[in-house]
């Protein structure tokens, strides 16, 4: 049985541990510290750290895990030039671990190298900084169409699949929705539910990508609560895209 647990980086960085047994394997390491702690704490084995892209809040850790651990750890990342990689990986790449199978998926947008690992049989996404729960990452290096686009590879997953990205955001992506559909019923009730979930567990993360679909205006805009928007302001969905972005 596959779990994933949260651990909390910097300010509202998250990186992930993906946990069988006592076998985990890392997301996106910003801090050592805490993931050396939550590693010793549960007397487990580290199989392999996963890299979403080059930016430092995803993998300044790196490093001091792997003096910590003291054993050749592989780490997979896109960009040969993160230092730590051992393993390039690309689109369609599968990356096969003693205990679970990872899709990459290419999602140039956030920056030119980004990936999104994609767990098909566990019904798992780690999205890193392309897509976030009601929003989706700054364009640095890519360009709006790079980023429409990797989001539509998102959008044809299955409904099913649950999602863990890389911050904390999805108060403040609320709050600028609301800004533009003020008084929408669909967040409004989503805002409860929001809530709910921080009062619960302090984290908004995981989500439904299934529910996801019919919310996030970056990854959907033919949401029904869109359309009339669209048309008032005549809108193709990738000019939606852009304004909102």
């Amino acid at each position: 049985m596959i779990s994933v647990a949260h651990i909390p980086q910097l300010v509202d960085n998250y990186s992930y541990a993906i946990i069988k047994n006592k076998d985990i394997v890392i997301v996106d390491p910003a801090d050592s510290i805490p993931i050396l702690k939550y590693i010793n704490k549960n007397q487990l084995s580290l199989k392999a750290i996963l890299l979403t892209h080059h930016h430092k809040d995803h993998t300044a850790g790196v490093e001091d895990i792997l003096n910590k651990i003291k054993s050749k750890i592989p780490v997979y990342s896109p960009n040969k030039e993160i230092k730590n990689t051992t393993i390039k990986v690309k689109d369609k790449d599968l990356i096969n671990l003693n205990f679970i199978q990872v899709e990459v998926i290419s999602t140039p947008g956030h920056t030119r190298d980004h990936v999104i690992f994609y767990c098909k049989d566990q019904n798992i996404l780690f999205s890193g900084d392309t897509l976030f729960r009601l929003g989706c990452g700054r364009i640095f290096e890519g360009t709006n169409q790079e980023m429409f686009t990797s989001l539509q590879k998102i959008y044809k997953l299955k409904d099913s699949t649950i999602v863990y990205c890389g911050h904390e955001y999805t108060n403040s992506n609320l709050n600028f929705l609301m800004s533009i559909f003020p008084q929408n019923e669909n967040l409004l009730t989503e805002k409860e539910k929001i809530n709910l979930q921080l009062k619960e567990t302090g984290f908004s993360i995981p989500f439904n990508l299934g529910i996801e679909k019919h919310l996030n205006p970056f990854l959907s805009p033919n949401s029904d609560y869109l359309k009339d928007f669209k048309d008032k302001n005549n809108l193709s969905n990738f000019e939606l895209f852009s304004y909102l972005r």
